[in-house]
């Protein structure tokens, strides 16, 4: 007791203002303005074995209803708070979690009125951890005239973690729909993996990239009365017409008109006279003739005057 006596006299003006100082705050807080609010508390679980997995719901937070001093209940308002749930030596099973108002070392200094919910159950299930495909999965078709002639995933296998009940039967891990209504052309999409309302985590995680191959579906049309031209010497022609059938890209193919179609035959160093001569078309680059109808044709060949 000599010896407090003789270190609060040394330091006697000093703890005499501390004193004063924490009895005056006291009083102000005690005399302060009492309110009540509700503050959101982040649940985060600790100490989970690393076999285990929660396959439950978990509440991202709990509202916690709290009555106080103003300035205490607005510093609070303004924090982030968290609240933990230790899992160390809890295994496989349900678990009930109970919350009651001296549970909150945050909240000192106010008082609990509600907690909601007052209680999380969360079921833990052992995990195991598997290497599975990926299969991409293709939504609706490309635009007409379009298709996919092949699909390549990167990458195409994964490693995955989950509880054992759910994961020991899976053949592969599916993505995201990849809408394929406006791909005209070959693309690499970016998509991710579908769990499926799994419990299910990806170990490894990378980019996944579906590499979709497009191309234009084959076309064959038909072209009634395509004009026959003679040349370069003048000639008469019958019949005067043909049927030209042609086939190639589907846009290429479903663009053409009848003006696009050249059909002739060469009167190059013909003598005058009735000849045979086989029709040739015209046409653009990628678009090939299948067949002309008829593929000969009778030209006559008048006598010079």
């Amino acid at each position: 007791m000599k010896n407090w006596f003789g270190t609060f006299g040394r330091n006697k003006l000093l703890k005499t203002l501390s004193v004063l100082l924490a009895i005056a705050l006291w009083f102000a807080v005690s005399g302060e303005e009492r309110t009540e609010t509700t503050v959101a508390m982040n649940l985060e679980l600790i100490n989970l074995h690393q076999n285990l997995m929660v396959t439950s719901e978990v509440p991202p937070s709990i509202q916690v209803r709290v009555m106080g001093p103003r300035s205490v209940i607005n510093s609070l308002s303004q924090s982030r708070l968290t609240e933990t749930l230790d899992l160390a030596g809890y295994g496989t099973g349900r678990h009930t979690f109970y919350f009651r108002p001296n549970s909150f070392s945050a909240l000192r200094g106010v008082q609990v009125i509600r907690i909601q919910p007052n209680a999380v159950t969360l079921t833990l299930a052992a995990t195991m951890t598997q290497t599975l495909p990926v299969k991409p999965v293709l939504e609706n078709n490309p635009p007409e005239g379009y298709e996919v002639t092949g699909v390549t995933i990167r990458p195409d296998k994964v490693k995955i973690r989950g509880p054992y009940n759910e994961l020991a039967d899976l053949k592969f891990i599916p993505t995201l729909p990849i809408d394929l209504s406006h791909l005209k052309e070959p693309a690499v999409i970016a998509t991710d993996l579908d769990f499926q309302s799994l419990h299910l985590a990806w170990k490894e995680s990378t980019p996944i990239v579906a590499d979709i191959q497009i191309a234009s579906k084959p076309l064959t049309r038909n072209f009634l009365k395509v004009p026959i031209q003679a040349g370069p010497q003048p000639a008469q022609v019958s019949p005067a017409q043909v049927t030209v059938t042609v086939t190639g890209p589907w846009p290429q193919v479903q663009a053409l008109t009848l003006e696009n179609l050249k059909a002739r035959v060469d009167t190059a160093n013909l003598t005058p006279g009735r000849h045979r001569l086989n029709v040739s078309v015209d046409l653009p680059a990628g678009v090939s003739v299948v067949r002309t109808q008829p593929g000969t044709v009778t030209v006559t060949v008048a006598k010079s005057p």
